[in-house]
């Protein structure tokens, strides 16, 4: 993408994902959203019956109280509250991406182009929220108030990023993390206070869904869980592993002085850790991804980035997919990584491209014999 074509070549990706993608499909997470935003808004409880069934549907209201008056302004929109959201979450993917260090339009393009980009995008998750929380939390890291406070509205939002304090409190940060901690306190104290469901019984509804949701994710705990382990013993493992992968990043700061390594073991250390995750959650990896290989090479790109981007698909394609889909996201992919595959040698550019089309009518023609299969009479 040239510079001057840049901006132009941007909106027409975006606009692609945004047609291809996004539209032809329901949103789930944000119709959540905005359920518990209208319940809040009305004074009514936006949470399942304590031991309801439902709070392992995936239809359910299961993030903090305080979260939801977040969606307040978007439930007055009715059925344009799901499609706002969305745009604005583009528009935090761009300026995460900005806050990280990218400035040339490929990179924005190559993160809005990862699949798990576009399936977070397509379920309405609050993945680039967080996204632009911890690319904001990283460009603000030397301003104590203002770490401090990003830090605990992350944490506070998804508690699994809970280790990013301890980024703040490794790096010498105090006054930093003395702020996000206070801030934390300060938020579930205030929840506790005002929301129909204590403290308690929501870290309870929690670990329901935990135990519901593990296997069927790509977290290490349902690894676990699902070669046999009970899920106690796996969520321990898990959690041993994250904390043996933050101590060798620390040490590995302390010896190159570079705290970039901690920030990206930090993040990962989360993901690890966390007993759910979904595809979609990888996006959070570009910030810290950005952070350490920010240079862009001589064809204006980030060769990590295009090659997470590319990878991503390989590890789940965006929901319902059909040829179309997939078509656009081979073509499309293939413009974006061409260039920086051909400074690194013809032949590569060539596998690489040969690889990303193969990819596209592979699962083209799955997609195909899907639909078939489930046209055909069967059991539900």
């Amino acid at each position: 993408m040239s510079k001057p074509g840049g901006a132009a070549a941007l909106a027409a990706v975006v606009a692609a994902v945004w047609l291809v993608y996004i539209v032809p499909l329901p949103h789930y997470d944000i119709e959540v959203f905005l359920r518990a935003g209208g319940a809040v808004g009305h004074g009514r409880d936006p949470y399942p019956p304590p031991g309801s069934a439902e709070i392992s549907s995936g239809f359910a209201y299961v993030y903090p109280y305080l979260v939801a008056f977040g969606f307040v302004p978007l439930s007055w929109l009715g059925r344009y509250g799901a499609l706002a959201f969305i745009a604005l979450s583009v528009a935090a993917l761009i300026a995460a991406a900005h806050l990280a260090g990218a400035r040339e339009a490929r990179t924005y393009a190559l993160v809005v182009m990862a699949s798990c980009t576009i399936t977070g995008l397509q379920m309405g998750t609050l993945n680039a929220v967080l996204f632009l929380g911890l690319a904001a939390l990283w460009r603000c890291r030397d301003r104590p108030v203002s770490a401090g406070m990003i830090a605990a509205a992350v944490i506070y939002a998804k508690l699994f990023l809970a280790p990013v304090w301890l980024w703040l409190v490794l790096t010498r940060r105090a006054t930093a993390s003395a702020v996000a901690a206070v801030a934390v306190t300060v938020l579930f104290a205030l929840a506790e206070l005002i929301s129909p469901v204590g403290t308690r019984a929501y870290l309870g509804m929690l670990t329901v869904l935990s135990r519901t949701e593990a296997p069927m994710g790509l977290s290490l705990t349902g690894l676990l869980v699902n070669s046999g382990l009970g899920f106690t013993m796996a969520s321990w493992i898990a959690r041993v592993a994250a904390l043996g992968l933050l101590i060798a990043c620390w040490l590995r700061m302390r010896h190159t002085a570079d705290e970039r390594t901690l920030y990206a073991g930090t993040l990962a250390a989360a993901l690890v850790a966390s007993p759910i995750i979904w595809s979609h959650y990888l996006l959070l990896l570009v910030a810290p991804l950005l952070v350490i290989a920010p240079a862009p090479d001589a064809s204006g790109s980030r060769p990590p980035l295009v090659v997470f981007a590319v990878a991503s698909w390989f590890v789940v394609t965006p929901h319902r997919s059909g040829p179309a889909g997939f078509a656009v996201g081979g073509v499309l992919l293939t413009l974006l990584a061409a260039p920086v595959l051909s400074t690194a040698g013809p032949g590569l550019a060539r596998r690489a491209t040969a690889m990303v089309m193969a990819m596209t009518r592979t699962a083209s023609a799955g997609t195909v014999s899907a639909g078939t299969v489930s046209a055909s009479p069967g059991p539900a």
